[in-house]
């Protein structure tokens, strides 16, 4: 580098930040990282009780079509009538396997599987949510 502006330079003051500037961003980041764990909290309470809603209308939804395709009335011969089951076996599985809704089944699987993700994210969240909050407290 030519000496001039090396000199040149080195005669500037650099300029100096604020005071409390360091400590006004960093506060400001902590809001705007608390803002969105709210919303994500907010987001996966609302995607918990959609999922915990498909799953109790599910279950609802899968007794009745147990009711009305008569899957209680089958498996309830296997108690009442023991012996014409065992000598029927094949005969008494296939009908319990066609009666099944699969269909209703599995609605209400899908149902409880997302509402147990859905409770794992807001855990998740909430933990890290009162993580932060207990940083900024301290």
């Amino acid at each position: 580098m030519d000496s001039r502006y090396e000199k040149l330079l080195s005669a500037l003051d650099a300029p100096e930040p604020p005071e409390g500037l360091t400590q006004k961003i960093m506060l400001r980041i902590s809001r705007r990282e608390r803002r969105i764990l709210g919303v994500k909290i907010a987001a996966s309470a609302c995607a918990f009780c959609v999922s915990a809603g498909i799953a109790v209308a599910g279950y609802i939804n899968l007794m009745a079509n147990l009711a009305q395709s008569g899957f209680f009335t089958i498996t309830s011969l296997a108690f009442s009538d023991f012996s014409s089951v065992a000598a029927n076996f094949p005969d008494f599985l296939l009908s319990i396997a066609e009666s099944f809704p699969v269909f209703t089944a599995a609605v209400l699987l899908s149902g409880i599987l997302f509402s147990l993700w859905s409770m794992a994210a807001l855990i998740d969240e909430a933990a890290l949510f009162r993580a932060e909050r207990s940083l900024t407290v301290q």
